[in-house]
């Protein structure tokens, strides 16, 4: 096991996203991470301890201070659903906010750029964050679940079970192992994966935690997985991982391309990872436009408008949509932008004539300027679609519809949206490329 630096670390796993080898193991330990902070096993256990105690007091023999051992004496009672999880674990212990880590996920996993994912955790925190970035994150429980998931996405294996799906039949306790459901989840699950995984690369996040008996249900499945590189994210020692997760050590020691460690938090790790996915999408259409400026002009582009802008991930994600032209309330859902020129052109064209980043749009002359990819459409429905994606007070002075075709004279770009007949409302103007051309002097 390698001790790799972050930004090495992460451009490896860039690396194995870009080729469509990556996918992702997530533990407990990405969720305790803020603004999420869910508890850890011994918290749950403690609070537990207490409820029971309070209830019975020295009528009965004292709760084990082990969330494990607490889970597995009310198993054997036949009471882990109605007792343990039903009264004594808070119903709302598993709910929070999702933090980077996750929007990182649910963001790669819509994008189709992810291949696969599998988590211990029950919580619904990916999926949370998938549904603010306007999509449906594709969960199952077992192999069958996942095997039946549409052919086009990238599937969400939920090892432990899941909170919204059968809570009662979440995986606490070893007894749980032996008997069914739990028993034949985890027998469909095994070939499944081992098909999923073979010669991927993997990133492992959130594992040295204290929910040490996650380790079972890891063994039975992973034994015959067999990855290419592997990479740990972790704020602990590499010495503490064999001990802590013997199940991810025995994988990653069968890595064939290296088993590596980046001693940072799993959160901040996929959040970069986004980061720069998103950044290479960017630069992948400003690229396509290149060719095409050096046509126009005679001469090559400025090697720095060819770079995307140094902006967080929630703008950087927006720019990713203008750019695939997703409507308003739709995920950014392709792992590559198409291969249309004049959308990288209209951009390097801003800049060549001064425009500069600002945010998910560029500023010229005092005017913010929105680039939206919109093939083959109509200006005027494009507008109509689009009429409320943002609040008139933050809207753009002008929206570039590149690909759209408009019958109508252009505005003055110098007069601004009170005058001109371009297709527009009370907020924006709506050029076509064409008019963007003449307006801005492009």
């Amino acid at each position: 096991m390698l001790l790799t630096d972050f930004d090495e670390g992460v451009s490896l796993a860039l690396d194995s996203l870009l080729a469509e080898r990556l996918a992702i193991f997530a533990g407990a330990g990405l969720s305790m991470a803020a603004p999420s902070n869910l508890p850890s096993a011994w918290t749950l256990a403690q609070k537990a301890k207490a409820k029971y105690t309070a209830q019975y007091g020295g009528a009965r023999p004292p709760l084990s201070n082990n969330i494990e051992e607490q889970a597995e004496y009310f198993f054997q009672r036949g009471e882990l659903a109605t007792v343990f999880l039903g009264t004594l674990i808070d119903r709302n212990a598993f709910a929070g906010r999702p933090n980077e880590g996750h929007y990182a996920i649910a963001d790669l996993m819509l994008a189709r750029a992810l291949q696969t994912v599998v988590t211990t955790n029950v919580d619904t925190l990916v999926e949370s964050a998938g549904a603010f970035l306007y999509g449906q994150v594709e969960v199952g429980i077992d192999g069958l679940a996942v095997a039946a998931l549409p052919p086009a996405i990238t599937p969400m294996l939920k090892l432990h079970g899941c909170r919204m799906i059968d809570v009662a039949n979440t995986v606490w306790a070893p007894g749980q192992l032996a008997h069914n459901p739990v028993q034949s989840r985890i027998a469909s699950s095994t070939p499944w994966l081992t098909q999923r995984l073979l010669n991927r690369d993997l990133v492992i996040v959130g594992y040295w935690t204290d929910w040490d008996y996650l380790n079972a249900v890891l063994a039975s499945t992973l034994d015959a997985v067999n990855p290419s590189r592997v990479i740990v994210v972790d704020t602990a020692d590499s010495a503490s991982f064999p001990a802590k997760a013997p199940a991810l050590h025995a994988l990653g020691m069968r890595a064939s391309g290296g088993f590596l460690h980046v001693q940072e938090s799993g959160a901040r790790f996929l959040a970069a990872l986004r980061q720069e996915y998103s950044k290479s999408f960017i630069r992948q259409v400003l690229h396509g436009g290149a060719a095409d400026f050096q046509h126009c002009k005679g001469t090559d582009p400025d090697p720095t408008w060819l770079e995307a802008p140094d902006v967080e991930n929630d703008q950087l994600w927006l720019m990713r949509r203008d750019l695939l032209g997703c409507e308003p309330n739709a995920p950014a859902d392709a792992p590559r932008p198409p291969n249309e020129p004049l959308v990288g052109l209209t951009m390097i064209e801003l800049q060549a004539v001064g425009a500069v980043a600002e945010g998910t749009n560029w500023k010229l002359g005092g005017k913010t300027i929105r680039v939206l990819r919109t093939p083959n459409q109509m200006l005027d429905r494009v507008e109509a679609t689009f009429e409320k994606d943002v609040a008139p007070v933050v809207a753009p002075d002008i929206v570039v519809a590149v690909g759209a075709e408009s019958r109508a004279l252009p505005a003055s770009f110098a007069r601004g949206s009170a005058t001109g007949s371009i297709a527009r409302g009370s907020g924006s103007m709506w050029m076509t490329h064409a008019d963007a051309v003449k307006e801005l002097g492009l």
